[in-house]
């Protein structure tokens, strides 16, 4: 959490200057340009994540060697597809830029230009991602940690630094790309240090074909998560313009960063699913209840703050326009976003245990209809519309795949009860919050809010023995201050 999480203040405070120097166009084309990253997943077959559940589920068999061969192996098939999915897209930007999107004139050579420099590292995001499931499978947090913080922190400072000499998006995408091969140099090292036995991995791409039969149905999920996470801001930029697109992203790019407590949390507890569910169920089902909690526990208070207080923080943070063109959608993304946090778990955990397919499924039938539903609510309601439905298919995706986890996982169902009372509560502090209030009621409602729903935390999603544990530390904390004192 403090790797992904700390390096947000940086970039709360760059923001408003690379918006200034940017301008709303080129800004917004530069937060769709980034999105494009995202759509380099869609070449790698789902092998990805089928690597790391394959290495979690080897390193503890004990079976060491066979895992840095399958590695090696991963490592050099998911380059190649980075390498092919680069390609594609470059050849894809021209058009993209030139007819696609409403890019002022005087900005597409530029804007050509900087998507080619990111199109050039797909290789680089795909290898990345391949070395990160070794180092998760070995639970190496802490040396990937340090190596994340001043890279993503270059990440938003380098863009800055460059612009101050070049005034170009062409410069911004070098940056960006320096950082991606920093990266990948760093990992390469961490993963040798974590699987010395990858000084002596052998290719064996024998080992890749049940991966790929796993692999297949996450490459559905593959081919509709940019389209479900991104098309909102595509469509935006298309129906509306790239300008408008900011006011959406700008907000969104706030409230998704907290998302990132979701990533810290299901990037451990897959792979420590994927090895236990088989043979200790008690081990799995504490894994995804205690993920479940850590994550609803963390969000929620953040996910209010900016709903109750959304138009005081933009403006403070990107100004007085941003605020009043953006404060009711950051209060439908805040929504999305806490829900968005407990369906990853749920989703991370129908994966963990073999069934992708169900979430390749269910993630065709959303493309399906979010796509209409998008159009429709951007004609009627304008951007306003694309958070709201956002919002809505998060709070349907968390439902929906709790209850399919139960019914693949039986075991599980215990675990509901637990859940359901604080996503009650959450749910309805949420909505509370869309309505525009003065100051004094908006903290009234945060106080009233937080303190109900840890009240029924504490009673109704914790065990008598957590409770217990949670006591006895804090005994242990109040009588060391008092002998310090």
């Amino acid at each position: 959490m403090l790797g992904r999480i700390g390096p947000v203040g940086v970039a709360l405070l760059v923001t408003p200057r690379l918006i200034d120097m940017l301008g709303l166009a080129r800004w917004g084309v530069l937060t769709i340009a980034l999105t494009l990253i995202g759509t380099f997943g869609i070449f790698d077959f789902g092998l990805g994540r089928a690597l790391t559940r394959a290495v979690a589920e080897r390193v503890s068999d004990g079976r060491h060697q066979e895992s840095a061969d399958l590695t090696i192996t991963g490592v050099l098939t998911l380059g190649l597809f980075g390498l092919v999915s680069g390609l594609v897209a470059a050849a894809g930007v021209a058009v993209w830029v030139h007819h696609g999107l409403k890019i002022p004139a005087d900005l597409q050579t530029q804007t050509l230009l900087a998507m080619w420099v990111l199109c050039a590292t797909a290789p680089l995001v795909m290898t990345n991602a391949a070395m990160w499931g070794v180092i998760s499978a070995y639970q190496a947090f802490r040396p990937a940690n340090l190596i994340n913080i001043p890279i993503s922190v270059m990440y938003y400072v380098g863009p800055l630094l460059v612009l101050l000499v070049w005034d170009s998006l062409i410069g911004v995408m070098m940056t960006l790309a320096l950082c991606r091969l920093a990266m990948t140099i760093a990992y390469g090292c961490l993963c040798l240090r974590v699987m010395p036995q990858l000084r002596h991995a052998r290719p064996s791409f024998g080992l890749l074909r049940p991966l790929f039969r796993i692999g297949g149905w996450m490459t559905v999920s593959n081919l509709t998560f940019p389209i479900l996470s991104y098309m909102d801001r595509f469509m935006i930029a298309s129906v509306l313009s790239s300008a408008v697109t900011s006011y959406y992203t700008t907000p969104f790019d706030v409230v998704a960063r907290l998302s990132m407590i979701t990533i810290a949390v299901t990037g451990s507890a897959f792979p420590a699913m994927a090895a236990s569910w088989r043979n200790d169920a008690a081990t799995t089902i504490t894994l995804y209840r205690t993920s479940v909690l850590t994550v609803a526990t963390l969000l929620f208070p953040l996910c209010l703050l900016s709903a109750l207080f959304s138009h005081d923080i933009l403006s403070f943070w990107v100004g007085d326009d941003f605020a009043r063109n953006s404060s009711t959608l950051m209060k439908f993304l805040s929504l999305g976003v806490f829900f968005f946090g407990i369906d990853g778990v749920a989703a991370g955990f129908i994966d963990s245990i073999g069934r992708p397919d169900f979430n390749a499924t269910l993630s065709i039938v959303e493309v399906a209809l979010y796509i209409p539903l998008l159009l429709l609510l951007l004609h009627f309601f304008g951007v306003t519309g694309a958070a709201v439905a956002w919002a809505c298919r998060s709070l349907l995706d968390c439902m929906i795949r709790i209850r399919a986890g139960v019914r693949f996982y039986p075991a599980l169902g215990g675990t509901v009860r637990y859940i359901a009372p604080m996503s009650a509560v959450a749910l309805l502090a949420l909505m509370a919050a869309l309505f525009e209030n003065g100051a004094a009621i908006a903290v009234l409602m945060l106080a009233i809010s937080i303190v109900s729903f840890y009240i029924v935390v504490w009673t109704g999603s914790l065990t008598s023995s957590e409770r217990s544990s949670l006591l006895a530390s804090f005994r242990r904390i109040t009588t060391a201050r008092s002998r310090t004192a």
